[in-house]
């Protein structure tokens, strides 16, 4: 009869309780949650409200952004302030909602949309008194819990002839 390993030791395959593993799975799981709360607290505190004043917590030095409506290259924390400085100026109403996350060690994905409220929304933006609506996705690194690169991809659904038939209900009001 052949022998195996005994039971209740190591192979040295798997995680067992004795090597940390578990723990380090745990941390893991720990930092990518972390991770998307920082991404989500950057999205409604910064985006949403226009809490200019977090973008040096949440944002790293050396950070790189490409987003296809900005300049070629957003760079770190005085090019985010900018960036969402000009888009709040010009869409106060403008809201961006969470759709889905996923994170995994440093990198978070983000599944969003942004409204335009019909009041805000100009040329080259749907006609009047129609909302703009976009929807993106978002990949973003981040280091000690700030961002340092992320990479955004959107659509202007109002720029489409066919979906601007589409009854798009801008955030309520309060």
């Amino acid at each position: 009869m052949a022998r195996g390993k005994p039971a209740g030791k190591p192979s040295g395959i798997l995680p067992c309780r004795g090597d940390g593993a578990a723990k380090n799975m745990a941390q893991m799981k720990n930092v990518s949650e972390l991770n998307k709360l920082r991404i989500r607290l950057f999205i409604d505190a910064v985006l949403n409200e226009g809490r200019l004043d977090l973008i040096d917590e949440l944002i790293a030095a050396d950070y790189v952004g490409r987003v296809p409506c900005a300049e070629p290259e957003v760079t770190g924390p005085a090019g985010v302030r900018r960036l969402v400085s000009n888009h709040r100026r010009a869409h106060p109403g403008l809201h961006v909602k969470i759709e889905d996350q996923i994170a995994e060690d440093d990198r978070v994905v983000t599944r969003w949309h942004a409204t335009v409220p019909a009041r805000e929304a100009q040329a080259p933006l749907p006609p009047a008194g129609r909302a703009a609506y976009y929807a993106g996705i978002s990949i973003i690194r981040l280091l000690a819990g700030k961002q340092v690169d992320s990479h955004t991809e959107c659509t202007n659904f109002a720029a489409s002839p066919a979906l601007t038939a589409l009854p798009i209900e801008p955030k309520a009001e309060p």
